[in-house]
């Protein structure tokens, strides 16, 4: 019976023991795999880490490559603009200097832009000695674009009616274009001006809105021509203005274009 005991004793032991070990090497098991997945979740992890790197890198290398797209079609598009500008300008400036070298000024629109240029006038003031106009073409220029008044047209009537603006009018009562000087004490009459600048502009203001302006009881046509016998006495003004043009056009631009 003792010896009984004692085997059962054993074998409950030795199960025991073999129970611990398998426990022993269950959990031997188990934490190994947990290490190989945690490795496997570290390295992930840093792949992940890296990638996400990487991604953001190549995004903002994305929006750099994007702005400097943006900022060059912008400057495309600019240099698009004012090539389209400068080719209206050469046209106008072409269309204008053509009609008056061939003297055509006179049946011209005046309603046109020529496109002349400040400088443009200078130069032409200082080959035709135009002393008293010197610093006008400014003016002229911003006329031009604020009533849409023909530039040169402009610079015809004020070198004509002021003799190059050296006229008494002129250095006077900076009247350019003998604006108001009529009857039998025609000084006297002729209209004050605080400046040459003012009187280019009320001047380009009155042919807009007196003798260009359809609505006006003064319109008669579009042109040199039409406005003549209603602004000046003299018959032959339009012609004159128009031979005027000619001659400050090729000053202006002594090439031609």
């Amino acid at each position: 019976m003792r010896r009984y005991r004692w085997a059962v004793f054993l074998a409950l032991s030795t199960l025991t023991m073999l129970g611990l070990l398998y426990m022993q090497y269950y959990s031997d098991q188990q934490k190994e795999k947990f290490e190989h997945l945690t490795r496997q979740i570290d390295d992930l992890k840093e792949i992940y880490e890296s990638t996400v790197q990487e991604l953001s890198k190549v995004n903002e290398e994305n929006r750099t490559l994007i702005r400097d797209l943006n900022e060059a079609i912008e400057r495309i598009e600019a240099v698009e603009q004012r090539n389209s500008e400068l080719e209206t300008i050469l046209f106008n400036q072409r269309q204008t200097y053509q009609n008056a070298v061939s003297m055509r000024g006179s049946t011209m629109p005046v309603l046109t832009m020529s496109s002349f240029t400040a400088k443009q006038y200078e130069r032409a003031w200082s080959r035709l000695g135009a002393h008293g106009l010197k610093g006008t073409g400014q003016f002229l220029v911003q006329a031009e674009e604020l009533y849409n008044v023909n530039s040169l047209v402009l610079s015809a009537i004020a070198y004509l009616e002021s003799a190059g603006g050296m006229s008494k009018l002129a250095r006077e009562k900076n009247n350019l274009f003998g604006l108001g000087a009529g009857g039998s004490n025609p000084y006297q009459n002729a209209l004050f001006f605080s400046s040459k600048e003012e009187c280019i502009y009320y001047a380009a203001r009155l042919l807009r809105n007196r003798y260009l302006s359809r609505s006006s009881r003064s319109y008669r046509g579009d042109n040199l021509e039409a406005i003549g016998p209603r602004y000046a006495a003299d018959p032959f003004w339009a012609e004159k203005v128009g031979r005027t043009m000619s001659k400050i056009a090729r000053a202006a631009i002594p090439g031609g274009r």
